[in-house]
């Protein structure tokens, strides 16, 4: 016969071993106040920074949308360009010169179409408003057919300038150059709801709220190329 182990009985009559066993399972079935709090406090920092990751993903992703639509802006530019006389068109593309001395003025208001009617804006849908001079009109004016409609200050989106680009195309040769190239510089938001609900320009200081009356360097910029043809 083969011996047989023997072993102290507990004092419930479980051998040692399967008691100690039975324990670490009971431990086993849950978790203690301290592992609890622990495990909320470690999900809590992981959600806090996952839900800092929306800002700026949402900044990125209404800039990339932005910068689309001034891709329309553009190409609504060359679209309304083409369909102008030459000489028209000719006399919305401006001079580095002039485009710099705007820039650097604190006072340079591109909402004033009696001062620089040559300032184009574009809506967010893509269409593009021209200023026209005439008595009873002045206004920038959509591609609306046959009745162009006035652009509201609420949907100018894009303030555009069409800078001529000196080096292919001097001002001296216009006379007979067959064409004229230039560079779309948009700049955006032109402008924006304020509280009230009412559009305001982007930029704009009321009467001691800024050292200068328009701050433009608060506008994201993208530039394009262009040209008209005789």
């Amino acid at each position: 016969m083969f011996p047989v182990a023997r072993f102290k009985r507990g004092g419930h009559g479980t051998p040692p071993a399967q008691a100690t066993g039975d324990a670490r399972s009971r431990r086993r079935l849950g978790f203690s106040l301290i592992e609890v709090v622990a495990a909320v406090v470690i999900f809590a920092i992981g959600m806090v920074a996952v839900l800092g990751l929306f800002a700026p993903v949402t900044k990125s992703v209404s800039t990339v949308s932005d910068a689309e639509a001034a891709a329309r802006a553009a190409d609504a530019v060359r679209a309304r360009l083409d369909g102008l006389p030459f000489d028209r068109a000719l006399a919305l593309i401006q001079e580095v010169a002039d485009v710099r001395k705007k820039d650097g003025d604190g006072a340079y208001n591109p909402n004033d179409g009696t001062k620089y009617p040559a300032v184009l804006f574009g809506k967010l849908s893509g269409d593009v408003g021209l200023y026209d001079p005439a008595t009873g009109r002045r206004a920038w004016y959509d591609s609306t057919v046959p009745n162009p409609v006035v652009v509201a200050d609420a949907d100018k989106y894009f303030e555009i300038d069409l800078i001529r680009n000196d080096t292919l195309t001097p001002k001296a040769a216009d006379a007979t150059a067959a064409m004229v190239a230039f560079t779309i510089r948009i700049r955006w938001p032109a402008f924006i709801r304020a509280s009230s609900g009412l559009p305001v320009q982007v930029g704009a200081n009321p009467a001691g709220g800024g050292q200068v009356p328009y701050d433009h360097s608060r506008k994201q910029v993208l530039c394009f190329t262009g040209a008209i043809r005789r």
